[in-house]
């Protein structure tokens, strides 16, 4: 980023604090105080816990060019606004008009995150990693995605844009920023179903990716989703308008094109042509067949593997890339990532995040691992009125996909303890699990580790590892 202070208040709706400097360059955007450098726009954002304005004088203190406020402060190189966050936004979103470059952008219930992650390894084989800008970790929400498109720079080629919601018309809002050129809705499954009614609303909220697609953008369709009919529907009643974000409401303007492209299915521009043992894969693209082998677990990687060729194919990545980019992804921390306990055991930690669907390929994917399968479950949060099926659910699962002992804790997964017929063990607290853990764990086992993140089961990992 190189831009005057004067630039930047337009661009975010903003007017400038007395004795300000119009021309004072700014390089960066940060929210963390602790992350200010020379020539750093500091947001104020008023959150949970604390109060960004609050800090605004350390930050200049620490050489902050300026920062972007909601609140009558005494200080130059301000840019006040009405709310920090849709300040911040409309600044993203004006900023990334700036760049013609594809920008791929990726939403679903499971496998977002992965799906990025695979793609990211193909383009930074396709084009170099200098020129390839991707969302980091998951910062995929209202504040992360805005500060993602404000880190592209002139040298980057392509750029790959997570994104999550938990309520309705956040992704269509995020959608809008970042305009992207090719969108895909990975997959639809019950998580964050408690904001929702049934796993159609969450489609629907889903396909909201396709609302801000750039005009002649691309709408990659799951074939092999239920839900892709809906998001046809969505996409043609949508098409006659071109939506953009101005001072945060929405303007239409003019008509636009967008192709609407099928994949997963046979005969579609990519599909699973053939799955093999221990992650073989032949997949059908434009370009011919592409044969790799994956080095990551799951069914369900397969799957997103899928997705992420789809979109490397419509990004005009080469065969080499996409097979080079897909068996040297070797996973994401706390996603089905393999580690040796104490003792010699296998651990798969799983812990990152959970919802129901992803609980059963976590289970579906140690199947062929040394037995005995432990499981350490804790609850599924989010799940609103679906709470007490779901967990349920788990247990019936659990009992039939070889799980011979069930660990709990948390008040939702005493459900799935209370049904789950074999041998099991509920805790109050995750260090009762450790010691468990440490004086029963056999050293021939799988520990499969897995629960809603706010559960803090990562813990658990580091203190048998």
């Amino acid at each position: 980023m190189n831009l005057t202070l004067a630039q930047i208040a337009v661009m975010c709706g903003g007017t400038l604090s007395a004795a300000s400097n119009p021309e004072l360059l700014v390089e960066s955007v940060v929210i963390d105080s602790r992350n200010i450098g020379p020539g750093s726009l500091f947001v104020a954002i008023k959150g949970e816990h604390h109060d960004g304005h609050s800090f605004v004088a350390e930050i200049f203190n620490h050489g902050a060019a300026c920062a972007l406020v909601s609140q009558p402060l005494n200080y130059p190189n301000l840019i006040y606004v009405h709310d920090t966050i849709q300040g911040l936004g409309l600044l993203a979103y004006n900023y990334r008009k700036m760049f013609n470059i594809p920008v791929a952008a990726i939403t679903g219930s499971n496998g977002k995150t992965t799906v990025k992650e695979m793609l990211n390894s193909i383009c930074v084989k396709e084009f170099g990693v200098q020129h390839v800008l991707a969302t980091a970790g998951n910062l995929n929400n209202h504040i992360g995605v805005p500060l993602t498109l404000l880190k592209l720079n002139q040298e980057h080629k392509v750029a790959i844009i997570e994104m999550g919601m938990n309520h309705a018309g956040e992704i269509d809002y995020l959608s809008k920023i970042v305009s992207p050129t090719i969108a895909v809705v990975n997959n639809v499954m019950l998580a964050h179903a408690g904001f929702f009614n049934d796993l159609s609303d969450i489609a629907r909220a889903k396909g909201e990716i396709y609302n801000g697609l750039a005009n002649n953008g691309i709408a990659l369709i799951n074939q092999l989703s239920p839900f892709a009919q809906l998001w046809q529907n969505q996409l043609n009643n949508n098409q006659s308008q071109s939506n953009e974000l101005m001072d945060n409401e929405l303007l239409e303007h003019n008509t636009r094109s967008i192709h609407q492209v099928g994949f997963g299915i046979e005969g579609s521009s990519c599909y699973l042509k053939h799955s093999g043992f221990a992650g073989e894969l032949l997949i059908s693209t434009r370009l011919g067949d592409v044969r790799c082998t994956l080095k990551v677990l799951g069914e369900h990687n397969k799957l997103n593997a899928i997705t992420s060729v789809a979109l490397a194919d419509k990004l005009l990545c080469s065969k080499e890339s996409i097979i080079y980019g897909l068996e040297n992804y070797t996973g994401h921390k706390g996603r089905l990532e393999q580690k040796t306990a104490f003792n010699g055991a296998m651990i798969i930690d799983d812990s990152y995040n959970a919802n129901p669907d992803s609980v059963k390929a976590a289970i579906l994917a140690i199947k062929n691992l040394p037995k005995p399968h432990w499981f350490i479950f804790a609850d599924l949060k989010e799940q609103g009125k679906f709470t007490q099926a779901v967990h349920e659910d788990v247990a019936s699962f659990s009992m039939h996909n070889g799980i011979d002992c069930l660990i709990t804790i948390g008040e939702s997964s005493k459900i799935t303890h209370d049904l789950f017929n074999g041998d099991k063990r509920h805790f109050a607290n995750n260090q009762d699990i450790v010691e468990y853990c440490r004086q029963n764990l056999p050293k021939s086992a799988t520990l499969l580790v897995k629960g809603s993140n706010c559960m803090g089961l990562g813990s658990i990992v580091d203190q048998l590892i």
